[in-house]
């Protein structure tokens, strides 16, 4: 009986989900983002006040990803790029990006987010690996130790702050400094005897998490501020209705996964450690070391999901389904593909959230 008013509650989302944008944007104004989820975030703040130009192409794997030589040149029109902050290409890549236009303001969404990671890993971030560029700049950001503190403002020694502190006050001065807590509860996702492939720091899918979104939205919303200062106060009131989506996301995630307290599932990626630290249910990576799991680890995978009766199987639309489908056969969970970099953030979410829901018991 709670799967309809559900499913039209999950519809009335998707249906509003596109908010102000409208194909008639100003031509003369560009913001470029790294990857398409993002490209939501900046559209749903700024409206028809900027383009968003998007770097990864739909479908596209972004651990081997290149632009190629028009897609590098297309960033001499923007004036700002927002960045995860923690992907291979992006750090592979920022020096030439900065090259091109070395007055382009950069935004790392990753500096204000608790981020998952080796124990004990500090990232501070590519505005302090090296990428030194006269005209580097990174929007709002301040040096400082651990985490970044989320309302802009210094905090007294011993003071706790929960990720949806981030007030959204003015990030003036700042440098993108961030910390893994890795006394957080939840943190490590994957199973301990996983082999899935490492991007070589914090595990960079934060913005499938509806509460690590908030964090995400007001920083984008400081950075049109800064760009455009007479469009403030229209950026705050898209803020709130942009808020008030994604707690209502939050709110039909947590009823889709109901009471019980965990569920394991399999995903071939494993990009929903932040999705998973939140609601409550952990993720089990099949891929070995990048690659197609061997057969010794397809072994211990389907032993895995019979011996903790595992109901859900993900694979991501950019990735060979043929493994997972072999896993599907052998346990009999169900095969569901998602899209993490989906545009329409929503539905990224809400289709992980609807699988973990129908496959309660």
């Amino acid at each position: 009986m709670r799967k309809f008013p559900l499913l039209l509650a999950f519809i009335a989302i998707i249906a509003v989900s596109c908010g102000p944008r409208n194909p008639q944007k100003a031509d003369g104004r560009i913001v470029t983002v790294t990857i398409p989820p993002f490209a939501w975030f900046v559209e749903q703040i700024g409206g028809d006040d900027f383009r968003v130009n998007v770097l990864l192409p739909a479908g596209a794997d972004h651990h081997i990803w290149e632009p190629l030589p028009a897609q590098i040149s297309a960033l001499s029109g923007s004036e700002a790029l927002v960045i995860n902050g923690q992907l291979g290409f992006e750090h592979a890549w920022m020096e030439r990006f900065m090259q091109v236009n070395p007055e382009m303001k950069v935004l790392d969404l990753s500096r204000n987010i608790r981020l998952i990671g080796s124990e004990g890993l500090k990232s501070e971030g590519l505005m302090s690996e090296g990428l030194k560029s006269e005209g580097l700049r990174s929007e709002g950001l301040k040096a400082g130790e651990g985490e970044a503190a989320h309302d802009g403002h210094e905090h007294e020694a011993g003071e706790s702050q929960a990720e949806d502190d981030h007030d959204g006050h003015d990030h003036g001065q700042a440098e993108a400094v961030k910390a893994v807590n890795p006394d957080a509860p939840g943190q490590t996702m994957t199973d301990p005897e996983d082999h899935s492939h490492s991007h070589g720091g914090p595990d960079p899918h934060y913005w499938m998490s509806p509460l690590t979104a908030r964090i995400m939205a007001k920083d984008i919303r400081d950075l049109l501020a800064g760009l455009n200062p007479a469009g403030a106060e229209k950026y705050d009131a898209n803020l709130s209705l942009l808020e008030r989506k994604i707690d209502d996301v939050d709110s039909l995630v947590r009823v889709s996964l109901g009471e019980k307290p965990f569920t394991t599932v399999l995903i071939y990626h494993p990009a929903l450690a932040y999705m998973g630290r939140d609601y409550g249910f952990e993720q089990v990576s099949f891929e070995d070391e990048g690659k197609n799991p061997s057969p010794a680890r397809m072994k211990e995978l389907i032993d895995l999901a019979r011996e903790r009766e595992i109901k859900i199987i993900f694979i991501q639309a950019e990735y060979d389904v043929r493994n997972a489908q072999s896993l599907s056969r052998e346990t009999g969970a169900e095969l569901v593909v998602i899209n993490p970099m989906n545009t329409d953030w929503p539905e990224a979410v809400m289709e992980v959230a609807k699988a973990l829901g129908g496959n309660r018991q």
